[in-house]
């Protein structure tokens, strides 16, 4: 039976429960305050004086993930009782709860299993939440005191724009009434939600309305490049189609923005490479010379060069505004699959089928070292950002990381069950990404090899992944025809980008994008000569 409720003049609800505190428990309570005064005794004899503060809760064993909801509601029953907060109504847990959804966002999604809507019980309402991205709400204040137990991720309560209170797995809170707060999550969550006296369903519409997606780093455009010859240029907050250039003949197997953002650079199996101003969505250069397909292109980080990987088994340095080849690096023995300059420009590193790896001197020409220790074909290298290492991603099912100075092998990331398409560093030299034929990516430690992360959710194998600039982003390239947008520290998929082919590479706009380019109407723009099909 439930505990009677009475209401005091505040039209606030008084409750007694008939589960009895558990004196073994001890009653912590931390608080979030801005309260100035020192004196504790003060501050509990006056308990109307202490500022907006959610309370952390004692709790009980954490129930496993994804648990029966009979079983959170008992757990928090529990954890409540044992804590001197105000208690809840009594409700017999054992019964059979049918869940009802009351609120549906794309990242957030809560069934009700008690209170006005699921089981018509107006003392006291219990929901679960399913939060699967970043997500928050906006500020409101509770008519009456609230309770949250988290089951797994994290639960953020916002006293202000600057003050918080961090809910962790297995932690239970109250939100008291009459102070003002804002829920926030920064990856995917379980928890409950649990009031007193229950809320109706125009209260769960406030919480659908409020619930917004984060995108941890803000906005990002993005660029892909597909097996339909066509590359695009997105606006991944908006899910919105900026721009589609078209003027390759063949497949685009690589992307990549220069270090400004303004051009855009594209390599191509019909032997070229193009240069595009992204705004104008023109063809400013069309880099001819190569005898085989040409699978990468990329900058140089001033921009002024690019270097190319062929088929051909050569590697070309280009000039950026005049298009001349001035150095052809030549030396392996089958054909290459990336080319990519360092930081200073001076170097170049090369992938290839020969299972090496190549750092070459970009004024000579001449080859300094070639990283050997794959087993099979190596299909990408690339360098940190300070240039003393180098990450190389193999058919072997494996990626390494080599020093630069000698060439030594540092470390071997074991765990793809596939070949490893690429691996790219982030900008601090922390961490880094790989995309495998697995269908996953995966991130990992790079001072000790662990594995911090695993990518999941494309349908197909991954031919590439990287890390946004600010290093809160990573993008992933897919077979299945999308490219992907995950937090690279919770794990979550925050976008889905359907490109209509085969993602064959994608690429992250610098950030703070000149305003011109992010303000891009959605049209379709053809290369210099090139007639609409």
């Amino acid at each position: 039976s439930q505990s009677p409720i009475e209401y005091s003049h505040r039209g606030r609800p008084q409750l007694r429960s008939s589960v009895p505190r558990k004196s073994s428990v001890p009653a912590k309570i931390i608080t979030a305050t801005h309260d100035n005064n020192n004196n504790n005794n003060n501050k509990h004899k006056n308990k109307k004086s202490l500022p907006a503060s959610p309370l952390l809760l004692p709790t009980h064993t954490r129930p496993a993930a994804d648990p029966d909801p009979a079983e959170l509601l008992l757990h928090l029953r529990l954890t409540l009782a044992a804590s001197p907060a105000s208690a809840l109504p009594d409700f017999d847990a054992s019964q059979s709860l049918r869940g009802i959804e009351v609120v549906s966002r794309e990242t957030l999604k809560v069934n009700e299993y008690i209170g006005n809507v699921a089981s018509k019980n107006t003392a006291l309402s219990a929901s679960v939440g399913q939060v699967t991205a970043p997500t928050e709400e906006q500020f409101y204040t509770p008519q009456f005191d609230e309770y949250c137990m988290v089951i797994s991720g994290e639960v953020h309560l916002h006293t202000s724009e600057s003050t918080k209170l961090v809910v962790k797995a297995g932690e239970s809170a109250t939100l008291p009434s009459g102070e003002e707060v804002k829920w926030s999550w920064p990856g995917a969550c379980q928890y409950v939600h649990i009031r007193a006296p229950a809320v109706d369903l125009d209260y769960h519409s406030r919480e659908a309305k409020a619930a917004a997606e984060v995108l941890p780093g803000g906005d990002k455009i993005i660029a892909t490049a597909s097996s339909d010859n066509h590359v695009k240029v997105w606006d991944v907050q908006k899910r919105s189609l900026l721009r589609t250039l078209e003027g390759h003949k063949n497949q685009v197997m690589s992307v990549s923005f220069s270090g400004d953002g303004k051009t855009l650079l594209s390599a191509s199996t019909d032997r070229t490479a193009k240069i595009w101003s992204v705004e104008g969505g023109t063809c400013l250069q069309t880099l001819s010379g190569h005898t085989g397909p040409v699978y990468t292109a990329a900058f140089s980080a001033d921009g002024g060069m690019v270097v190319t990987a062929s088929h051909d088994r050569t590697a070309k340095v280009w000039e950026t505004e005049t298009g001349i080849c001035t150095t052809t690096l030549s030396g392996h023995e089958r054909q290459l699959h990336m080319a990519e300059f360092n930081w200073e420009g001076d170097m170049v590193a090369t992938a290839s089928d020969d299972a090496t790896a190549r750092l070459w001197n970009v004024e000579t020409g001449a080859c300094a070292i070639i990283l050997k220790g794959h087993s099979e074909a190596v299909y990408s290298a690339c360098f940190s950002r300070k240039g003393d290492m180098v990450t190389t991603a193999s058919a072997d099912c494996t990626a390494k990381v080599w020093k630069v100075e000698d060439g030594s092998c540092m470390l071997t990331l074991k765990g793809h069950t596939s070949w490893v398409r690429s691996a790219k560093f982030d900008a601090a030299g922390d961490r880094i990404v790989t995309a495998s034929g697995d269908n996953t990516a995966k991130i990992w430690r790079v001072s000790t090899g662990d594995l911090l992360l695993t990518l999941k959710g494309h349908t197909d194998w991954l031919r590439m992944a990287s890390f946004s600039e600010d290093m809160q982003q990573v993008v992933t390239s897919s077979k299945d025809g999308t490219a992907r947008i995950w937090c690279p520290n919770s794990g979550c998929c925050l976008r889905k980008l359907e490109h209509g082919g085969w993602v064959r590479s994608v690429a992250f706009a610098p950030d703070g994008l000149d305003a011109g380019v992010k303000n891009l109407k959605p049209v379709r723009l053809l290369s210099r000569g090139v007639s609409a099909p």
